[in-house]
């Protein structure tokens, strides 16, 4: 594992921060706990990723023939971690910019490419995830939704759920199974759905958080035509993988946490907590966990460096920052005491409720993106080698 940076790298890293110092405006950072807020502003968020865009960070991992600068694994990761430092805001158009863009470049038409690609970037065109269905979650290979030929083009019938952002969307990228006889993951097909046509219904999912940043959507006799088919008809489940080979954590997950746990000090030291002795270890424990997390993302990121695919090893990450992130938000919680029965939005909340907004989010992130026992079982079998039970 390699627990240093080049000359070279160091460099790109001053020049994301200098980048950031000139085009990040302070009142668009955030503090770095909790989850994705809802209550963020749509017009700033979108202002972000013209900027991003325009400055070509967008393309940073694409190749240079593509028109990207082909910046390694390292500089990706050095580029993701110097955002959530800065405290950078997400892009409203986060979905379609990093996973259906890049899946596009790959498995796209040609057509798709020149009508899509640009438009995502810029934001002009923003993408929700048709994926997960109340019946198929974690075992996506289950999904019902349901797509036939009808007069020369497709028709949708189906429900999608905790599908991010799909109130603002344009369109979705979504999964149907066209063939009801083959095998369940070669059955599927891999779909860009017009969100605006009438056979489309979004109904917001209210969180307890208060926000309602997922929705269902609904879909009764919606219309593809064939030119919005990425890929051949059968050939969606390969696809999806290669959509979820997209998805990036690591160091800028670790930047965040990083960040949370300094964060949880101060807040022990403001509240008066700070000589109490159970507090001070479970501070400590964060810090070390956090510490701990940053090492696993160097290890997976060296792999990476080094030509390796991501593999099971990603449960145990996974598992490991759902976990780790719960009792951060814990102890936060215990540390404000009766103030960490109010609501975020309370008037009497310390510090906006953030800590008590994340303490909810957390409980979802051993949840969503694989629960925490699917993790352990893909652990269990595909890491330790451990048999399957009966």
């Amino acid at each position: 594992m390699d627990l240093g940076f080049t000359a070279e790298e160091e460099v790109f890293r001053n020049e994301v921060r200098t980048w950031l110092d000139r085009n990040l405006p302070a009142e668009w950072r955030n503090g770095g706990v909790g989850g994705y807020r809802e209550d963020a502003d749509e017009s700033m968020q979108r202002g972000w990723q013209e900027r991003l865009n325009e400055a070509g960070w967008l393309k940073l991992s694409w190749l240079r023939e593509a028109g990207g600068r082909g910046a390694t694994p390292v500089m990706q990761a050095i580029y993701q971690e110097e955002m959530a430092k800065a405290g950078a805001p997400v892009i409203l158009g986060r979905l379609g910019v990093s996973l259906l863009a890049p899946t596009l470049l790959v498995h796209g038409s040609p057509w798709q490419k020149e009508t899509y690609i640009d438009k995502i970037l810029s934001g002009e065109i923003v993408f929700c995830q048709g994926f997960s269905e109340p019946d198929a979650g974690s075992d996506l290979a289950g999904l019902r939704t349901r797509a036939e030929r009808r007069d020369g083009h497709w028709v949708l019938n189906g429900q999608k759920t905790w599908s991010s952002g799909a109130h603002y969307s344009d369109k979705s990228f979504l999964l149907a199974r066209t063939d009801a006889g083959a095998d369940v993951h070669k059955g599927i097909s891999f779909f860009l759905v017009d969100m605006h046509q009438p056979g489309v219904e979004v109904r917001p999912i209210r969180q307890m958080t208060g926000g309602g940043e997922f929705g269902e959507i609904f879909l009764s006799n919606a219309v593809v035509e064939d030119r919005d088919v990425v890929g051949q008809p059968g050939d969606g489940w390969k696809i999806a993988m290669a959509v979820f080979g997209f998805e990036r954590g690591g160091l800028a997950q670790a930047a965040r946490f990083e960040q949370a746990v300094a964060q949880l000090a101060t807040l022990a030291r403001d509240r008066g907590t700070g000589s109490d002795a159970t507090v001070r270890q479970k501070v400590a424990q964060a810090q070390i966990e956090a510490h701990v997390f940053r090492l696993i993302g160097l290890r997976n990121l060296t792999q990476a460096q080094q030509g390796a695919a991501p593999g099971p090893q990603a449960s145990m990450t996974k598992l490991y920052w759902s976990e780790m992130d719960k009792r951060i938000q814990e102890t936060a919680v215990g540390i404000l005491g009766l103030y960490g029965a109010l609501a975020p939005d309370s008037p009497f909340a310390i510090e906006d409720g953030r800590w008590q907004y994340g303490w909810m989010w957390s409980q979802a992130e051993t949840i969503y993106a694989g629960s925490s026992e699917i993790q352990r079982n893909i652990i269990a079998e595909r890491v330790l080698g451990l048999p399957r039970g009966r």
